[in-house]
């Protein structure tokens, strides 16, 4: 498996057949930044694992003391866009990583130990389980550069969380605690920072172990009000209004405003 931003490890059950697969996102001196080889690296990582019957539950970690610092800046920051630019392929379509978590038939699983930002939150509702350390925090500045939310999110976290509390998040543009995320139910339970891999890899053996068409299935009944056009339509939506966004005069202050500062 040639994947330069993804580590692959498989974990056996003492059992013999099942695993557990684990991803691990590997770009620690980027942020795990989502560059266009790292969102490729997971889609492909993900739809391999979905393909390989012995693989049972599918585990997403990072590297580093960040989950992920979003889309990559370089994409469409490194040089601040200019007024009715159109953005980037790469930045509208990262090869549809959230399709990929999307019709994922195994179960998946996210382990946030640190900050995630952005395309690190507006992944997560594409995650049948999320567990995170009281250190992880979540926080989605998209209208601090004048953009929009992505990933399908207007459909999946007033879903998820609510619809107010979803403006809060991305109105309010200012980051959540891992205890605020928990109660809202943007996380499914928090651990120790210590033990948080050890108890995520716990539950995946659990569910490893289980029926997997049994499993499969169910999940797929779970996540059946999902696979409709609702989101589908939502997720064109952001991205027609991204593209209106970028290059706008808001967005190149707002932008421009963020390189002077990194400067």
């Amino acid at each position: 498996m040639d994947l330069s931003d993804i580590e692959v490890v498989d974990h056996a059950l003492p059992e013999d057949g099942p695993l557990v697969r684990q991803l691990t996102l590997a770009r620690p001196a980027k942020k795990n930044a989502f560059s266009v080889g790292l969102a490729s690296d997971l889609a492909l990582a993900v739809r391999q694992a979905d393909a390989d019957p012995a693989v049972r539950a599918i585990l997403v970690t990072a590297r580093g003391d960040v989950f992920s610092a979003g889309a990559d800046l370089g994409l469409f920051l490194g040089q601040p866009p200019d007024v009715g630019q159109r953005p980037p392929e790469s930045v509208t379509s990262p090869d549809r990583v959230h399709e990929a978590l999307h019709a994922c038939r195994t179960p998946l699983i996210a382990v946030v130990g640190g900050k995630a930002v952005g395309m690190g939150v507006t992944l997560l509702p594409h995650f049948d389980l999320v567990y995170a350390s009281e250190r992880a925090s979540f926080s989605c500045p998209f209208v601090k550069l004048g953009l929009v939310l992505e990933l399908g999110s207007s459909f999946s976290l007033p879903r998820l969380i609510g619809r107010q509390r979803t403006n809060e998040l991305m109105l309010r543009a200012k980051p959540i605690d891992a205890e605020t995320a928990e109660r809202w139910g943007l996380v499914t339970r928090l651990f120790p920072h210590e033990s948080l891999f050890e108890r995520a890899l716990e539950i995946a053996m659990d569910i490893a172990r289980l029926p997997p068409g049994g499993v499969q299935k169910s999940k797929a009944l779970i996540r059946r009000g999902e696979q409709t056009p609702a989101w589908t339509d939502c997720a064109q939506a952001e991205n027609s209004e991204l593209q209106s966004c970028y290059g706008s005069e808001e967005n190149v202050q707002a932008a421009m405003a963020f390189f002077n500062r990194r400067s």
